[in-house]
């Protein structure tokens, strides 16, 4: 045979886990300082704008004001705070500053070049009853942040997107915790080998992972459940049919040995009936793994005392062997709906049980009894056996796992057909274990 190549889970599931937290971190990092740079960029172009608007504003609102004033005689220039000069005469233009004239009436904004910033604002208005040209003049060195001012600004600003990097970066600390490291926690649980009795994530992690560690759990508990319950039916089916082909390779050959008429006979009935118990527990069987829905497939029909009597009649024969007295008290007219085949595999894994747990110190005037009740709606059986020991009667709360192979069957075979098994103790001793049926009608 080819040996397989091994595939390693972990390393597969832990180099995911890294890679997506390092390319979250990288993620992070990159829209962090593109954030920050972006803020700072705009925080410093904002205060440019804003400082130029409020000087253009300045000159913009002190023109009625210097009009007003030279109209009454005020001589030029005129000088207003914070530091603007207004004059309508060429005269009085700064020769540094060039040629003002040359700007188009109604220009309001900022002058530069190679070494002066000025703020102008250029207009006209009557004086004397002639059209003068009015200028403000604004020197932006005076009004404009010094360059101390603008490295505290720079300052401020670094600071902040700083601040935003560390407020990012413990979002993603946060998010980490809450949403990657139940990943890591998860899958590193589901490499180890063996697999840990139940998942577990922290409880700072997200609601959503908590729900699917419930669910994994649950998963896990149903999947080994039915795996006990196949090992369980691989075990009964094993003893129910090996059985019966002891009695049938028996009897075949003590037909050739003696050839007695009523002897051959006797032995034909034994293989007769082993041959009929293999088909009902092949049927009961068939009947439990069909895939189609066939727990709606067979109609409600009463439980007969005939019925009732041939499916417990190899039960109480055993009973009987060991001493064991069995009574039937019929108190109702039950009706049920699986088959012959899994009624019988009910009741006989039930009488076998108590069968099995026959007590052996038992006081000199009680004998071992098993007393099956059938009601409506109920078949009660109830022995003053063993009883259910305490570790039987903890697991008996949790699961009908607990006391021995035929309860696995049982309960698998009651959760089918929709009916409801319980197992206590019996008082003072024994087990009574009650089978309900759900309500049908023909």
């Amino acid at each position: 045979m080819l040996n397989q190549p091994k595939v390693s889970r972990t390393s597969t599931s832990n180099t995911t886990a890294r890679s997506f937290v390092g390319r979250l971190s990288v993620y992070f990092a990159f829209i962090g300082v593109l954030a920050a740079g972006i803020i700072y960029v705009t925080m410093i172009f904002i205060l440019q704008w804003v400082e130029d608007e409020v000087s253009l504003n300045n000159l913009r609102e002190s023109a009625p004001y210097v009009v007003k004033q030279f109209q009454s005689g005020t001589p030029e220039p005129l000088v207003l705070p914070p530091n603007i000069t207004a004059f309508y005469s060429t005269n009085f233009i700064p020769k540094k500053y060039g040629q003002l004239q040359n700007y188009p009436l109604g220009f309001n904004g900022e002058i530069n070049d190679d070494s002066h910033e000025l703020f102008l604002h250029r207009d006209e208005f009557l004086l004397d009853g002639e059209v003068v040209q009015l200028y403000l003049t604004m020197p932006a060195d005076n009004v404009e942040l010094s360059n101390a001012q603008w490295k505290s600004i720079s300052t401020f600003s670094l600071l902040f997107t700083l601040g935003l990097l560390i407020l990012l970066g413990y979002a993603l600390i946060k998010l980490s915790k809450r949403l990657i490291e139940p990943i890591n926690d998860l899958s590193k649980q589901l490499a180890k080998q063996p697999l840990p009795t139940t998942f577990s994530v922290n409880t700072s992690a997200a609601k959503e992972f908590g729900i699917l560690t419930d669910s994994l759990n649950s998963y896990r508990q149903q999947n080994e459940t039915l795996i006990k319950q196949e090992q369980a039916f691989a075990r009964y089916a094993s003893h129910e049919l090996r059985t019966p082909l002891s009695i049938v390779v028996g009897a075949a050959k003590l037909l050739s040995k003696k050839p007695d008429a009523d002897f051959q006979l006797r032995q034909q009935e034994r293989i007769t009936r082993a041959a009929q118990d293999m088909q009902n527990t092949v049927d009961a069987l068939l009947n439990i793994v069909k895939q189609e829905k066939s727990d709606n497939s067979n109609p409600p029909r009463q439980l007969t005392e005939q019925e009732l009597n041939q499916t417990i009649e190899t039960a109480v024969n055993l009973a009987k062997k060991q001493h064991i007295e069995v009574t039937v008290n019929w108190q109702g007219n039950p009706y049920v709906q699986p088959n012959s085949a899994v009624i019988k595999m009910l009741l006989s894994n039930l009488l076998n049980n108590a069968i099995n747990a026959r007590g052996d110190n038992l006081p000199d005037d009680e004998t071992s009894w098993i007393k099956i009740t059938i009601l409506d709606n109920q078949i009660v059986i109830e022995d003053n056996g063993q009883g259910l020991s305490n570790i039987e009667k903890g697991q008996q709360q949790s699961d009908m796992s607990g006391h021995g192979l035929g309860l696995v069957i049982i309960d698998t075979l009651c959760h089918r057909y929709n009916w409801q098994f319980t197992l206590k103790s019996n008082d003072p001793r024994g087990c009574i274990a009650t089978l309900s049926l759900p309500a049908l009608s023909l």
